[in-house]
């Protein structure tokens, strides 16, 4: 896992944005936490697991697109949202000058709670505490508590690295064009 490659391409992807759309000198720190709220609650919903309710609690790991006559694209929507919080998590911690600090990942496991619902609601809840209390110390729950979360929900870190740099891409695309 190379977390500092990932740090240092997330810092290029928010300078863009924060100079295209004129945020210069302003402080996103709620929207960023907000943002990776937001995608947490998109990621459960990809995951399913939750809804008690539902006969249909498989997550959402295959979905096809046709995008026109002759291209159809495939992806993992459960893996998709999980690396839009990445994107949130990196940047939160480029914003607070925490990408510069030694993150250690032994904590992972410790982290990690008796099931992936726990681990969903254990993850929402630090980033509330940060939220009230913008500290390092705070910070240093999330990001090994995501990082679990990502193996519980059975990815590897190859596949997450893969599916960020393809994500990376798009969102550049975007922003280039008037997203």
């Amino acid at each position: 896992m190379n977390l500092n490659e990932l740090f240092r391409i997330q810092r290029e992807l928010d300078e863009a944005i924060v100079k295209k759309k004129g945020l210069e000198g302003k402080n996103l720190l709620q929207e960023r936490i907000l943002a990776l709220q937001v995608e947490l609650g998109e990621c459960a919903n990809e995951w399913r697991g939750f809804k008690f309710w539902s006969e249909d609690r498989n997550p959402r790991t295959h979905a096809i697109e046709e995008l026109d006559a002759h291209q159809v694209r495939e992806w993992n929507p459960l893996l998709e949202e999980y690396v839009d919080c990445l994107h949130f998590v990196l940047s939160i911690g480029i914003s607070q000058g925490f990408d510069r600090m030694n993150h250690n990942l032994c904590a992972v496991e410790r982290m990690k709670r008796k099931d992936v619902t726990s681990q969903f609601n254990y993850l929402m809840d630090k980033v509330g505490d940060f939220s009230s209390i913008t500290n390092h110390n705070n910070y240093m729950y999330i990001l090994p508590l995501f990082i679990g979360l990502g193996e519980m929900l059975g990815f590897s870190w190859e596949e997450i690295e893969a599916a960020y740099l393809s994500k990376n891409k798009i969102n550049h695309e975007r922003q280039a064009n008037g997203y």
